[in-house]
Formats: C-alpha cells, sequence, structure tokens
C-alpha cells in the first residue's frame, strides 16, 4: 500500500471540508425553505446535516461559527476559506433550487422601520447568534466539550439552536446564518425587487459580530474560568 504523505492527509482534510461543507449547508437551506422555516424542524434538519456530516468537515454549515471557531482557536486561521467558499456555495444552491424547483421563498427581511425596530432586531439577532456560538464553541473544541458522548452533543446543540431561534427578537427567517440569509434574500429580489435587501446588514452583520462576541466570552471567560491551574 502506498504511504500517504502529511501533505496528502491535509489535502484529503481541505477537500472533505469543502464537499461535506457544501452539501451540509444545501441541505440545512433546502430543508429550511421546505419547511416553511419552523424553528424545531430546521433544527431537526441542522441535528441531522450535523450527525451525518459533522465527523468528515466539522459540521459548521455557518460561517459565523466558522469565524468563531477560527477565532477562539478550534481551527487554523488558513482553513477558513475551505469553509467559508463551500457554506455560501451551498447555500447559494440550496435557495436556488427551492425556488426555482418549489417557488418557494423564506428570506429574512424587514422594512424600512424605525431606527428603534431596527436596533431591536439586530439585539435580538445577535443575542441568539451569539448564545448559540457559545454553546457551539464550548461543544466543538476538544478542551471544553461538555460530553464525549457525540449524539448528546448534537442533541444539545440542535436544542440550543432551536431556543435562540424561538425565543429571541429575531426574524424567524434568518437561520442565525448569513449565507444562508443572503442566499435567499437573493432569490427573493430576482422575484421581487431589489428593495428587499435594504437590511439584509442585519442579518448578516449580527451574526458576524455575535461571533466576536461569543469569542471574547469564551476566551476571556469560560475558557480561563474552566481551565484555571
Amino acid at each position: 500500500m502506498e504511504q500517504i504523505t502529511e501533505e496528502q492527509k491535509q489535502a484529503i482534510s481541505k477537500k472533505n471540508i469543502f464537499i461535506f461543507e457544501l452539501i451540509g449547508t444545501f441541505f440545512l437551506v433546502y430543508i429550511s425553505v421546505c419547511s416553511q422555516n419552523e424553528a424545531y424542524q430546521v433544527a431537526l434538519g441542522l441535528f441531522g446535516c450535523m450527525l451525518v456530516f459533522g465527523r468528515l468537515s466539522g459540521g459548521h454549515f455557518n460561517p459565523a461559527i466558522t469565524l468563531a471557531m477560527a477565532l477562539g482557536g478550534g481551527i487554523p486561521y488558513g482553513t477558513m476559506f475551505f469553509y467559508f467558499l463551500p457554506q455560501f456555495l451551498g447555500a447559494f444552491i440550496g435557495a436556488a433550487l427551492s425556488f426555482l424547483l418549489l417557488n418557494m421563498d423564506k428570506a429574512p427581511y424587514i422594512e424600512d422601520e424605525p431606527i428603534k425596530e431596527l436596533a431591536a432586531s439586530l439585539f435580538g439577532e445577535m443575542i441568539g447568534s451569539t448564545i448559540f456560538l457559545i454553546f457551539a464553541l464550548i461543544c466543538f473544541v476538544k478542551e471544553t466539550q461538555l460530553s464525549e458522548n457525540r449524539i448528546a452533543t448534537l442533541v444539545m446543540l440542535s436544542c440550543i439552536y432551536y431556543a435562540c431561534r424561538e425565543y429571541t427578537i429575531t426574524s424567524s427567517n434568518s437561520l442565525l446564518n448569513p449565507a444562508a440569509a443572503l442566499s435567499l434574500t437573493l432569490f427573493d429580489c430576482l422575484a421581487k425587487s431589489w428593495d428587499q435587501m435594504i437590511n439584509m446588514w442585519i442579518y448578516v452583520g449580527g451574526p458576524i459580530g455575535a461571533a466576536i462576541l461569543a469569542t471574547m466570552f469564551y476566551s476571556q471567560l469560560y475558557h480561563s474560568v474552566t481551565h484555571r491551574k
């Protein structure tokens, strides 16, 4: 049998990340549209995607999770591109098929409302994403895993995701996922008008800002306390 070099192992790993992050993100977006974006059904879809593809890619399916993992030391910065590209591509394909085949769109959208309502939507998006990302960091980073049982970990993460979407002041269509929000809104714009993009910054900037907040909490407080010598 031919000896596999370390460079080949890294190439195989990056290939797996690309392929399975794309497939997992595609299914997550497609499931969200087919289920009319019901929070518990999307949470079940997330559980299934993490269960099947998580071993092979890490099971992020969300640029905000990837950013938080990189900032928190869970993955090298150099691998972020191999997550970001398939996540956006998978979300785009999922949104495209749901629009073209099902003629359905469930894009996040909020009109140009008074600043108070916009601030409330952004706050809810950031709070929901921050809570979910803190638990994702705790569960994904080996040093702080709450359980060695993979199924129990995925069930907990799926329940946390459901709670964050159901009980925070956020658009039920956002998925707390910048790639999903941007892709779904793009096809919504093609069907309606480009005005649908007016407040897309909330659904992209909210989770990205939450990734920074979650990493700060995890690195400066949670990790330092749980691993204090």
